[in-house]
């Protein structure tokens, strides 16, 4: 017998309910895909390996981490290796304190080094039982062994449950007072150093993204001079969408160049955030070194989460600090856990809309 309209719409509807209701009854709840994807709770004292890339020229320890391992500037052969890191579970979030000697709940310590070759490192991270894979590119004056202790905080206090990599180029200056004293001179040849990095940058991130792993990618500060070009180069030669997050964060970087080479970003991720804020006292002084504004200093840029951290962040009339080291902090880091999560930034934790004649588009409240 031929059913009519009426009854083929209601047979239709009693599927579609049908369907919805298995479904929902077979979806695990998000809590139970947290658990899931997080193994390891991260709430205890832990060594953990975090994986390096750097261009800097190797010193005279070779077995360590510290900052007598690798200098300041570049090696044309890229060095490869995992740092064994102890992360203290008494740590306040942000802090990456250092003594070798002292109670292991309290101080990072470095407890050794394994040298590997671009194949070895690359074979390790593939066969790491998670997809997800987080690489970690630091900023200006930064040591070897900050960038692979910040590197081990950022692992541990986002509870990442995938492989954490440090790309660490010659960013830092020597020890000496006159070096110290010298921000400008230290300034310029970190700026010098990163442009050199972008071609062999360029190599690594086209290494890692073709392991079949799902990458994010954190930079900080100076580190987009190495970063944006090479991301754009990528781009622009036919890869698209090789990275799930890109995290910017105080980028060092010309705006209108960030503008130019927008679209190439855009092709390169499945979502940007950019993590800014007009109280960086950092950025105000590249400004005036270099003549232009920078990406980091709030502007809307289409297809980016543009987010103003200024008032989880800002210094007191320019006094305690340069609101520029954030990325690490409690707040960011909160967000970060959620961007990694794959939220909307609409719907996380402490966001709000910044108003229309704002340079951002968000505001991480207080």
């Amino acid at each position: 017998m031929t059913k009519n309209p009426t009854q083929k719409h209601s047979i239709f509807l009693i599927f579609l309910f049908f369907v919805t209701n298995l479904f929902f009854s077979c979806s695990p709840k998000i809590g139970e895909q947290i658990n899931k994807r997080i193994v390891d709770p991260f709430d205890e004292t832990k060594i953990l390996n975090v994986h390096f890339v750097t261009t800097r020229r190797e010193m005279t320890v070779k077995d360590n981490c510290d900052v007598s391992s690798f200098g300041f500037i570049t090696d044309i052969n890229p060095h490869y290796g995992i740092c064994l890191v102890n992360i203290p579970a008494k740590h306040i979030i942000g802090d990456v304190s250092l003594d070798n000697a002292q109670d292991k709940n309290q101080f990072f310590q470095f407890k050794g080094r394994i040298n590997t070759d671009d194949k070895e490192f690359l074979t390790k991270i593939k066969s790491s039982a998670s997809e997800e894979v987080l690489v970690f590119v630091h900023g200006f004056n930064v040591n070897f062994d900050e960038a692979v202790l910040r590197a081990g905080q950022i692992k541990y206090d986002l509870k990442f449950p995938g492989e954490v990599v440090v790309y660490s180029w010659p960013a830092g200056a020597d020890a000496g007072l006159l070096s110290q004293v010298m921000v400008k001179s230290t300034y310029d040849l970190n700026f010098t150093e990163a442009k050199v990095n972008r071609e062999p940058f360029t190599k690594f991130l086209s290494d890692i993204t073709n392991l079949g792993k799902k990458i994010h990618l954190v930079v900080h500060s100076m580190g987009h001079q190495v970063v944006l070009p090479s991301v754009a180069m990528l781009a622009k030669q036919g890869k698209k969408k090789f990275l799930s997050e890109l995290i910017l964060n105080a980028p060092d970087f010309d705006k209108n160049e960030f503008e130019m080479i927008l679209s190439d970003l855009t092709n390169s991720s499945e979502r940007i955030t950019l993590y800014c804020s007009p109280g960086d006292n950092a950025l105000v002084a590249s400004q005036k070194v270099n003549g232009g504004a920078r990406a980091g200093m709030c502007f809307k840029y289409s297809g980016v989460d543009v987010i103003n951290v200024n008032e989880v962040d800002d210094p007191v009339f320019g006094v305690g600090g340069l609101g520029h080291g954030y990325y690490s902090s409690r707040p960011i880091l909160t967000d970060i856990y959620q961007v990694l999560l794959g939220v909307s930034v609409e719907k996380r934790l402490f966001i709000r809309k910044s108003g229309p004649k704002n340079g951002e588009n968000f505001v991480l409240r207080k």
